[in-house]
């Protein structure tokens, strides 16, 4: 306070010649003086790391048990993410990570696969999956506890979506579920004669949602897989695309997992896709891809097969070495753009990798 003073009376000095404005200066003297002594510099605005240059470490998840088997991932904060799937040890079906280290969650029912998890916040977090009985496992934590939502019309639940907290859905093994903020009712689509495995789900808003659906005929001498790629308009679910894949041709037109990314809808499987008007533009053609997340269109991961990982910053992708021999297939990523999480496995154990 000191230097202010020092400072008004030098400059009331030079420019007392003229008394009106030694006057001025003197009324304005309490608002020099604030100004002085609350003026502050704004804060530093840290940019996020580029991820082509980030940092990564590999967790191995055994929890004791002989298999381990981790394929789905999401969070929503750094020191906050849930990856789930199956493990020999009912306890270790779904793992949560708290910033420091990852820990199995205790569920309320007996619990064979978790095959999808989804949230809104800390506080609103839902995971589906297979109970032991083969029926559809629906979860709900609201940051206390976990509530369960399973319901024996349905079968196994493969992943789940939602536009808003109160319009979620859940898809699996021809079963279709919707949620309306208090209750999940069954809900119609197309199943052809043979069955379908609804694989995964995702949407840009609550009239615009898809999700793809599998089936598998083993019919000699070709093995063939059938894809469809469902849509919600608002009012019912329809097919708009299918593709299928044999012993000796690969037609994909769309890939099996589905992520909404920055508001575009993205797919992999054999290769990249983005979702382009009624067309599917491929947008990285390595074979070896069949996941992929990201936190906007200038920051998306695709991985897969051989620990293979590529990084898209809106220009370019660039293929990223997690670790020199480090092999294991990548099958599920998640990002806020400040960190990035991916789920591997060897079949027995999982691999956590963290980027940052």
């Amino acid at each position: 306070m000191r230097k202010i003073k020092l400072t008004i009376a030098g400059f009331l000095k030079i420019f007392s010649v003229h008394k009106n404005l030694k006057v001025f200066l003197l009324l304005s003297l309490p608002f020099l003086t604030q100004l002085s002594c609350n003026t502050t510099e704004p804060p530093l605005v840290i940019p996020p790391k580029d991820p082509r240059t980030y940092t990564w470490t590999i967790d191995t998840l055994i929890n004791n048990s002989f298999q381990t088997a981790m394929r789905r991932i999401w969070g929503c904060a750094p020191n906050d993410v849930y990856i789930g799937g199956h493990n020999a040890d009912t306890p270790g079906c779904l793992w949560h990570y708290n910033g420091e280290s990852w820990e199995p969650v205790n569920l309320p029912v007996i619990t064979f696969d978790v095959n999808g998890i989804y949230g809104f916040s800390s506080n609103d977090v839902w995971v589906v999956g297979e109970t032991a009985t083969d029926f559809s496992l629906i979860l709900h934590f609201n940051g206390t506890n976990w509530q369960n939502y399973s319901n024996s019309t349905g079968k196994a639940l493969r992943c789940i979506w939602g536009s808003s907290p109160s319009n979620i859905w859940a898809a699996g093994t021809n079963t279709l579920f919707h949620f309306n903020g208090s209750s999940w009712n069954n809900s119609s689509f197309f199943i052809p004669s043979q069955g379908v495995h609804i694989l995964s789900m995702s949407g840009l808003n609550s009239n615009d949602i898809y999700m793809v659906g599998g089936r598998n005929d083993v019919v000699q001498p070709l093995d063939t897989s059938f894809y469809y790629l469902y849509q919600f308009d608002g009012s019912q679910w329809t097919v708009v695309d299918s593709s299928y894949i044999t012993n000796n041709d690969n037609v994909r037109n769309f890939g099996v997992q589905l992520k909404t990314i920055g508001g575009e809808l993205y797919s992999a499987s054999d290769r990249l896709f983005k979702k382009e008007g009624n067309k599917w533009e491929i947008i990285n053609d390595d074979p070896l891809i069949f996941s992929l997340g990201g936190s906007s269109s200038n920051n998306i991961f695709g991985a897969g097969i051989n620990a293979t990982v590529y990084h898209f910053n809106g220009s370019d992708w660039k293929e990223i070495t997690i670790k020199e021999g480090f092999q294991e297939p990548i099958y599920d990523i998640w990002t806020d753009g400040t960190e990035a999480f991916m789920v591997a496995m060897d079949g027995i154990r999982t691999f956590v990798i963290h980027g940052k």
